[in-house]
């Protein structure tokens, strides 16, 4: 039986909140699972002997060894399972994921990479593997590009799948899913993470879906994806089900059809969604936001973004900050705890205009004693339509793949230049820092016992110093970065 590696990298101290299912992973398996191909899935977040386990499964000389990667301290990671791949066989090393498949010639310029797996991959590396297995040209397969006596090639894009419904189920078979930590949102049981639709309809300008999934969304039918939570559910005990889509409740219809099959189906789970955005919630009815609580929501993420409509309207987010108080007001109803995020820092975002986005952060708490507010200092990764505005600014990007693990959301203002100050970056940073330990409804996603203790007793010096903008001597933004938040 010929067999496969598949290694998820580790990706710095937020791991500490809880692994995440390898979700991405599990997708590119599906379809070689069902033949019968040994698939070894090494999880490097998981395993702190992983080396070895990597060393023992190149014994054998897989087919490939395929490794997904994000922008930033995954990299690292990545490449040092690359290179034990390189200096202990001769099989290929198979990249994918968002970086690679946003940045492919620079990625594919590494000499311990051979193939570049870009964008949607399940197809791709199953027509790829079945060539590498029966040592066929990898010419005609749509979606790669791979080096050849020294030379790079690259064949045409895939087309994305049209039907969801169509794709295998995935083989959680292949990890121990007890291991893994999804939003638990009931006390004690089990929670899993799962995936009903990709990509996004809308053009927010910060973000990679316009990129990545073309501004496309793609869905499973409600029905299928009733089906499939029902055999999570009863197969493996779970009371909470995390859709991790990016934008979960685009078709409303859709979505009441999913939620009335819960109840139909008396799962008796509480759900919570990443992806809900202030525009649908603001289209949503009474009838459904009751059809929520009754199926068992008790969480739902929002991309608030900015508290000032001038930057919402430069980012393309398509809503204002009325809309969104309005939102909030009504979602105060229900007894769902609502995570709005908010960015800061954006290219010609003034000092006041992070202030606005402060105070209606503040306001939002106010008005809704279940929402909370972490703040992140924006991003420009690469592939979003507001990198070319960073580059714009000041931004000088990373020239290798070796740099870009220097590009995390953390730290990348420390290596390269941008449109920031010193002193900006500072104030932007703490302010972010505070605003994830200064409520306590944002303690629940918090799966790691450790890490909850910490939250217990740094959360009233962090509201302090968020509510009152006191950043001043942050000792405990130091720590953080030298002890917690770092590969």
């Amino acid at each position: 039986m010929n067999r496969i590696v598949l290694i998820q990298p580790r990706g710095g101290g937020f791991d500490l909140l809880g692994a995440r299912l390898p979700i991405g992973l599990l997708t590119i398996a599906a379809a070689l699972d069902k033949e019968e191909y040994e698939i070894v899935l090494i999880d490097q977040r998981l395993e702190p002997d992983w080396q070895n386990k990597l060393l023992e499964s190149l014994k054998s000389n897989p087919v490939c060894v395929g490794i997904t990667c994000m922008t930033g301290r995954q990299i690292s990671q990545a490449l040092q399972a690359s290179k034990i791949v390189k200096a202990h066989s001769k099989c290929p090393v198979v990249w994918g994921g968002v970086h690679a498949s946003t940045l492919p010639e620079q990625t594919i310029a590494n000499k311990y990479i051979d193939i570049i797996v870009i964008g949607e991959g399940e197809i791709t590396f199953y027509e790829l593997v079945k060539a590498l297995e029966s040592k066929k040209s990898l010419v005609d397969i749509k979606g790669l590009m791979y080096k050849k006596e020294g030379k790079v090639f690259v064949n045409p894009p895939r087309d994305f799948i049209k039907n969801l419904d169509e794709t295998p189920d995935l083989p959680y078979h292949l990890v121990d899913v007890n291991r893994y930590s999804s939003i638990n949102l009931k006390e004690g049981g089990k929670s899993l993470d799962f995936v009903s639709s990709r990509g996004c309809p809308h053009k927010c300008s910060f973000c990679y879906n316009l990129e990545f999934n073309k501004g496309r969304w793609r869905a499973m039918s409600a029905e299928e994806s009733i089906r499939r939570v029902t055999n999570l559910v009863r197969e493996y005990n779970l009371n909470t089900i995390y859709f991790q889509d990016d934008n979960f409740c685009v078709d409303i219809e859709r979505l009441k059809k999913i939620l009335r099959g819960i109840i139909k189906n008396k799962l008796n789970i509480n759900w919570g969604t990443l992806g809900l955005r202030v525009d649908t919630a603001a289209r949503m009815d009474s009838e459904t936001l009751k059809l929520m609580y009754d199926s068992g929501c008790r969480n739902v993420d929002i991309g608030a973004e900015s508290g000032s409509n001038r930057i919402l309207q430069m980012i393309d987010k398509e809503i204002k900050i009325d809309d969104l108080l309005k939102v909030n007001r009504r979602l105060a109803k229900y007894p769902f705890i609502v995570k709005y995020t908010f960015i800061i820092g954006f290219p010609s975002e003034t000092d006041a205009e992070n202030m606005q986005t402060v105070d209606i952060a503040k306001k939002l708490i106010k008005e809704n004693p279940r929402a909370y507010t972490p703040f992140a200092v924006y991003v420009p990764y690469p592939g979003t339509k507001m990198y070319r505005d960073a580059l714009r600014g000041g931004f000088v990007p990373p020239q290798t793949l070796e740099e870009w693990n220097k590009f995390n959301p953390e730290e990348w203002f420390d290596h390269f230049p941008s449109w920031l100050k010193k002193s900006e970056i500072a104030h932007l940073r703490n302010i972010a820092f505070t605003s994830l330990f200064s409520n306590k409804n944002s303690r629940y996603k918090i799966n790691s016992l450790l890490m909850r203790v910490l939250f217990d007793i740094y959360h009233p010096i962090a509201k302090l110093r968020f509510y009152h903008d006191f950043h001043a001597f942050p000792l405990e933004f130091w720590l953080s970065e030298k002890f917690v938040f770092r590969v």
